[in-house]
């Protein structure tokens, strides 16, 4: 599981809107493709841009997870709701491929969150998975975990 490379970075806070599902650990390997292929024909009313994969957890297993897009100028295409990355310092890693996505995040909460010194976990804020606009599963794409020192 080495191999991921972590930088923190800070991120100004993005209005994005998609749709959710409430899911746990359990079952987002089912849920969270099942709701990508609902939003993604959906994304053509939007922008052509980067898609989100956000997390809000709710408790040790539950989460809301969201299929989101940047919209134009604000806009709220109907069946979308609006949902707000906030601002902040977040570690990114790179992830070579969709098949990775669980080591990824194994890594980071695991590997690198217990080594470090200077940063913990920002648990007032979600996780998210940031997609190139033209992107398959095979291709890389970027992890970011919220920290705060």
């Amino acid at each position: 599981m080495s191999g991921f490379e972590v930088s923190v970075v800070n991120l100004a806070a993005k209005q994005l809107v998609g749709i959710k599902v409430r899911t746990s650990m359990a079952k987002a390997k089912e849920d969270c493709p099942a709701l990508w292929h609902n939003f993604c024909p959906r994304m053509q009313k939007i922008e052509e841009g980067e898609g989100y994969g956000i997390s809000f957890m709710i408790n040790e297993q539950d989460f809301d997870y969201w299929a989101a897009a940047e919209a134009p100028k604000g806009a709220c295409p109907s069946g979308l709701e609006p949902v707000e990355l906030p601002a902040g310092d977040y570690a990114r890693c790179v992830v070579p491929n969709l098949e990775s996505i669980g080591e990824g995040y194994m890594f980071m909460y695991q590997s690198w969150l217990t080594a470090q010194g200077d940063w913990k976990l920002n648990e007032q804020a979600p996780c998210f998975e940031l997609y190139p606009a033209v992107w398959t599963p095979a291709m890389p794409f970027e992890l970011f975990m919220p920290v705060k020192r």
